[in-house]
């Protein structure tokens, strides 16, 4: 087994790069960040001429290269642009590639239906409006079909991200953070993860925009290591607004994970809305007097649904863990936060997808890395730390939620309004 950690965008890229380029049977991708037209940065790619991922990919499917990629497509109706940004990436790849490639771009195959769909209709008239008096030109071949059908609103979403070669290496995480993974049993397990996705994509009816769309077989299911577990968020379609969970692996694990802290939690996140895991953390604290906890949040962005609500539930789990710790809790700006990362006690590493959110832990399609390894542990809070602390913060007062406070700017949020919505809460 061999992890690497990958703290910089530079690095994550570099890796995901070298990842694509020394696959020689097999390459699976779900990156939701890549495009066509993203650089390439390491210098031996582009001294051969390889400007971009088209080309790159372009060439590996010329070699043979076996290629499935799985492009995370969303709601056109409460987000459009990142659903045709979906599609023209999609697209641009499907252009490029030959051989055996099956590029497919595809939406969680859960919609409301009932009643919820008729709310739904009338809380985004306007949207509908505006998708209706756009040139159809521009619109793809989903939001013409909205505004020849009408729309089928689809709440749960595909974060996750990760690129998996020959069934032994990948890389697992985002643009900012994310891990190199050379292991034969962690690949495998997300080799299957992978193959559950791709059947799920299909029986939504998507259609591969390069080679026709086949099935994708998983010749072998082992179990991800003891020390290094595969988690995963999944649902399946049910009827009425939220989808049926099937795989909570985010939520239990970190339930039971957090529950257990006893010195230094560190979480990086894009939001943490998910008021059981606050409260789990709360009730850590009375049981381990000197435990620290430092958060890492981008500042709150809007959301798709109801961005009022979202705040609020964020705000609401933020005072819990306020009125838990006082001042052994900071909470402190982190810009561009696009991968979750939870550090535990020095022992214990989570890197993925999934935001601490009851959405991403009960209804997306999310995958995440639970290493244990001190090591990986360490090095990832120090290298974390030096970012936003500096290079030459003494490792244990980086681990006291006091040096944050004292370094870095903290994060405002919005105070609880009790704001409501006619949404379930989980969608946050």
């Amino acid at each position: 087994m061999t992890v690497r950690a990958l703290t910089t965008a530079e690095d994550s890229a570099r890796a995901l790069e070298r990842l694509a380029a020394t696959a020689r049977q097999d390459l699976f991708i779900a990156v939701p960040h890549l495009t066509p037209d993203t650089p390439l940065q390491i210098p031996e790619l582009r001294e051969r001429g390889l400007e971009a991922w088209a080309d790159m990919l372009a060439l590996l499917t010329r070699r043979g290269v076996c290629l499935r990629m799985l492009v995370a497509d969303c709601d056109p109706v409460t987000a459009p642009d990142r659903h045709r940004a979906a599609w023209a990436a999609a697209s641009g790849f499907a252009d490029v590639v030959q051989g055996d490639a099956q590029v497919i771009c595809a939406a969680h195959g859960h919609q409301v239906s009932g009643l919820w769909d008729w709310r739904l209709r009338r809380r985004f008239k306007p949207a509908l409006a505006a998708l209706r008096s756009e040139d159809p030109a521009r619109l793809t071949a989903t939001q013409r079909q909205v505004n020849a059908k009408g729309p089928a609103f689809r709440p749960a979403e595909m974060p996750q991200s990760f690129a998996l070669k020959d069934d032994s290496a990948c890389v697992l995480g985002g643009p900012d953070l994310s891990l190199a993974i050379e292991d034969t049993d962690f690949c495998g397990a997300l080799r299957g993860h992978f193959t559950d996705c791709w059947t799920a994509a299909l029986k939504t009816g998507a259609k591969s925009l390069a080679a026709p769309a086949a099935p994708l077989d998983s010749p072998r299911r082992p179990q991800s290591r003891a020390d290094m577990r595969l988690l995963r968020s999944q649902s399946r379609p049910a009827a009425g607004f939220a989808p049926r969970p099937l795989n909570t692996d985010h939520e239990s694990a970190l339930t039971r994970r957090l529950g257990d802290a006893r010195h230094c939690v560190v979480v990086r996140t894009r939001a943490f809305r998910h008021d059981g895991l606050a409260k789990v953390l709360a009730e850590a604290a009375s049981k381990a007097p000197d435990l620290q906890v430092i958060l890492l949040l981008p500042p709150e962005e809007g959301h798709d649904w109801d961005a009022a609500r979202a705040a609020d539930l964020q705000a609401q789990a933020l005072n819990t863990l306020r009125k838990a710790f006082g001042d052994r809790l900071t909470c402190v700006e982190a810009p561009g936060t696009v991968t979750t990362a939870v550090l535990i006690d020095d022992a214990t590493a989570l890197i993925g997808s999934a935001a601490l959110t009851r959405r991403a832990c009960r209804w997306n399609t999310e995958a995440s890395a639970l290493v244990q390894d001190p090591a990986l542990a360490k090095a990832l809070l120090d290298q974390i730390g030096a970012q936003f602390l500096g290079t030459g913060t003494d490792p244990t007062n980086m681990r006291r939620a006091a040096t944050w406070t004292a370094t870095c700017k903290a994060w405002t949020d919005a105070p609880s309004t009790s704001a409501r919505s006619p949404l379930p809460d989980d969608l946050f």
